[in-house]
């Protein structure tokens, strides 16, 4: 049996709610000023305000839908199939991790197991697009340390798990499995203290994250919303943080989007589909794990244009 929520809640800084939906009602116009390249590229657009327009019409097709005991062929028939995100509740029920990893028990599991981890990232503003030059490897003693100082210079990102996999290891006994979207191979691991931030962005497979431990606030805009969003290289946003009036002042078009805002905390999956822009920032010390291994095929990056 499946339960739907489509409530929603009053304010998005309070960490008690589950989803927020802003704007409740349509979407703002394009100006019209808005540059295009082409007559093509104007219907196209027009296309997608209409099909938001019409979403709007309904509270359940217009709002960020909360389930519980969402079975697989639900899934797949009204969220992976449409590309629709969801917030599901507890399927991660019973999972050891969620109690278990704290500060402490990590660095006593882990020790000075060297590990790749993103460092130096408060320097610059492109931290994501040059990934590589924010690398860096030291034991995770010295890792968890730096990470409890909160900030966002210490982070273990999906992007250091090919790195990691021997070293992260002996947590894998702390995990379960989600055998109702996914196979069994586990997901890539998000560590880092409070104040750690991924820049907005939309990801070229689909995506499942698993809040283990704290709380992670996200933004989630659907893909029609793109234009507004200063969309200039690769996945990623010039806008950067669609909740900071810096960068809103820099990029005015982005103000009066359609977006969803959610506190992601302990036991919460998120299904974030292909080419949905998103925003994470981290409410506190948090641990993550995000999975593209679903059940169903999970193809487009491969014919991404400018890859």
């Amino acid at each position: 049996m499946n339960d739907f929520d489509s409530s929603m809640a009053s304010s998005a800084s309070t960490q008690t709610f589950t989803v927020t939906a802003q704007p409740a009602a349509q979407p703002a116009p394009a100006p019209a000023a808005a540059p295009v390249d082409s007559l093509a590229l104007q219907r196209r657009e027009w296309l997608l305000d209409v099909m938001e327009r019409q979403r709007s019409l309904s509270p359940h097709a217009a709002t960020l839908l909360t389930a519980q005991n969402l079975g697989s062929q639900h899934f797949l028939d009204n969220f992976y199939a449409p590309s629709r995100p969801v917030l599901i509740k507890g399927a991660m029920a019973g999972w050891p991790a969620l109690e278990k990893w704290t500060p402490d028990y990590l660095a006593e599991t882990l020790g000075d197991t060297l590990v790749e981890y993103q460092g130096g990232r408060e320097v610059s503003d492109d931290f994501e697009t040059a990934k590589d030059r924010h690398k860096r490897t030291g034991p995770f003693s010295e890792f968890i340390e730096l990470a409890q100082n909160g900030g966002n210079d210490a982070y273990i990102t999906a992007y250091n798990s090919d790195a990691n996999v021997a070293a992260l290891s002996p947590l894998e006994a702390d995990l379960g499995f989600l055998e109702q979207y996914l196979t069994r191979d586990h997901g890539m691991m998000w560590i880092g203290g409070a104040g750690t931030f991924t820049p907005l962005h939309f990801d070229l497979t689909n995506n499942l994250l698993a809040q283990v431990t704290g709380s992670k606030h996200i933004v989630l805009i659907p893909p029609s919303q793109t234009r507004r969003l200063a969309h200039r290289n690769h996945v990623f946003s010039d806008v950067h943080d669609v909740t900071d009036p810096y960068w809103l002042a820099q990029y005015p078009l982005a103000r009066d989007i359609l977006r969803y805002e959610l506190v992601l905390v302990p036991g919460d999956l998120l299904f974030v589909p292909i080419g949905w822009w998103h925003q994470v920032r981290s409410q506190s010390f948090s641990t993550m794990l995000t999975y593209t291994n679903f059940l169903w095929p999970n193809v487009g990056h491969e014919n991404f244009p400018g890859n």
